[in-house]
């Protein structure tokens, strides 16, 4: 098989859960090369600087939200947020070099080292707030746990889950951090989300942690390319939890830095273009809605994460 190249999942023929337990092995063989192969890379990187930390350099390092592996596939968050992102360092006046997407815990690790990384969509959370210097909002997400329907866990109530499901979870997220502290018993990391559906398909997990939107996506994607598999019905528990999304900038760079992008994403939110870049990617422009109704409105600068009441604990 030539490098790059990924088996054609369509032609398989194989049971459901073989079928799955197959999918599974090939993305987290694919997630092990390139998280063995970046981390060596960098972990040489680091050992040739001396200094723990380097002063800032006047550049930024956008790390894109978007994959080059997956750019074909339709997905339109990442492409969204990427376009946004870099036209507003670009009309900001500021220098940038940007990158390809990483793993998460890997991009958030050398955002902790090093100087001026741009991250997002970030979600703001305690320990964040001493590493990073934030612009936004730029989205909000409600946190909920999916599972498929002839599970029987979607029907139980959110402290049953933590003490007894195996939960699915990004390593090094917001979400795995804090069902940690709410008492999760069996969480399950994984590199990068694409896994996550896989692995409960699979049955390697009973519920996963993940936004609704890039689920929907994912799911449509197996349906659509696999149109033999019978994927059971995914839904999700009552949301726990509510948090606004930012582009997140990694230590001690200039605040009229920070100033002058803030002050350009809200200009982004008054002269339409917020909205624009979200119709060029197929995104909803609905201006009734509760979530632009959210985003247009300057008041939630600096809103963060709100437990929702209406657990069942």
């Amino acid at each position: 098989m030539a490098q790059g190249q990924w088996p054609a999942l369509r032609s398989l023929t194989l049971p459901f859960k073989k079928r799955a337990d197959y999918i599974l092995a090939v993305l987290i063989l694919a997630c092990v090369l390139i998280v063995g192969t970046g981390a060596v890379q960098a972990d040489e990187a680091v050992e040739a600087d001396t200094p723990a930390k380097s002063p800032f350099n006047g550049t930024y390092i956008i790390h894109l939200s978007e994959s080059t592996r997956v750019q074909s596939s339709g997905r339109p968050e990442p492409g969204y947020f990427d376009t946004l992102a870099i036209e507003l360092f670009t009309k900001a006046g500021l220098a940038v070099e940007i990158v390809p997407q990483m793993p998460w815990k890997r991009q958030m690790e050398l955002a902790g080292r090093e100087v001026g990384h741009v991250i997002y969509p970030t979600t703001r959370i305690d320990h964040r707030e001493d590493v990073f210097q934030w612009v936004g909002p730029v989205s909000r997400t409600f946190w909920n746990l999916y599972g498929f329907t002839d599970s029987g866990w979607t029907d139980m109530a959110f402290d049953t889950l933590l003490r007894d499901a195996r939960i699915g979870v990004l390593m090094g997220s917001a979400r795995e951090g804090y069902l940690r502290d709410r008492g999760a018993s069996q969480l399950v990391m994984v590199p990068r989300e694409e896994l996550l559906l896989p692995m409960m398909m699979a049955d390697r997990v009973d519920m996963i942690a993940i936004g609704g939107n890039i689920l929907r996506h994912y799911v449509d994607k197996v349906r659509s390319e696999q149109p033999d598999t019978s994927l059971p019905e995914v839904v999700g528990t009552m949301p726990y939890r509510t948090c606004y999304l930012y582009i997140a900038i990694s230590g001690d760079v200039p605040k009229g830095d920070i100033t002058r992008l803030q002050n350009q994403l809200d200009t982004f939110k008054t002269n339409g273009f917020f909205v624009e870049n979200r119709r060029a990617h197929g995104l909803s422009t609905n201006m009734d809605s509760s979530f632009l109704k959210a985003m247009l409105d300057l008041d939630n600068n600096g809103i963060t994460c709100v437990d929702l009441t209406d657990i069942d604990t």
